[in-house]
């Protein structure tokens, strides 16, 4: 066997090793609690602000509009594979989205609430 045929057995063999498979997965945002808690209890016209916060925990987002305050929950779920080589990469990946939105008006009390078709596992 010639240097020259060994080395390329070499680093034949040594591409191999470095080549790398992966999968991967995070869950980020808030806890999807809306889930848990019955739909009665949020009613329009009576649930309030706090009764909400205390129930759901703070929003991932508090938007203020001109008469409303909206909360914003979004729990996201990443799932992936990639493979992982010398010279090329591939890495795909999917999201799931879950989201609740409640409207109150400028008294803090419930207009509106929906829930995403979407759920999240947690």
């Amino acid at each position: 066997m010639t240097s020259t045929h060994s080395r390329h057995i070499l680093v034949s063999f040594a591409s191999v090793l470095l080549a790398a498979c992966a999968s991967f997965g995070a869950v980020d945002g808030v806890d999807n609690l809306w889930r848990e808690v019955p739909i009665d209890e949020f009613q329009e016209g009576v649930t309030t602000q706090a009764e909400v916060l205390e129930l759901l925990g703070p929003p991932s987002q508090l938007i203020n509009l001109n008469d409303q305050t909206v909360f914003y929950y979004l729990t996201e779920k990443t799932s992936g594979k990639g493979m992982i080589f010398i010279v090329w990469n591939q890495v795909s990946a999917e999201s799931e989205y879950d989201r609740a939105i409640f409207f109150f008006d400028t008294d803090g009390i419930l207009q509106e609430f929906a829930y995403s078709k979407e759920q999240v596992a947690r």
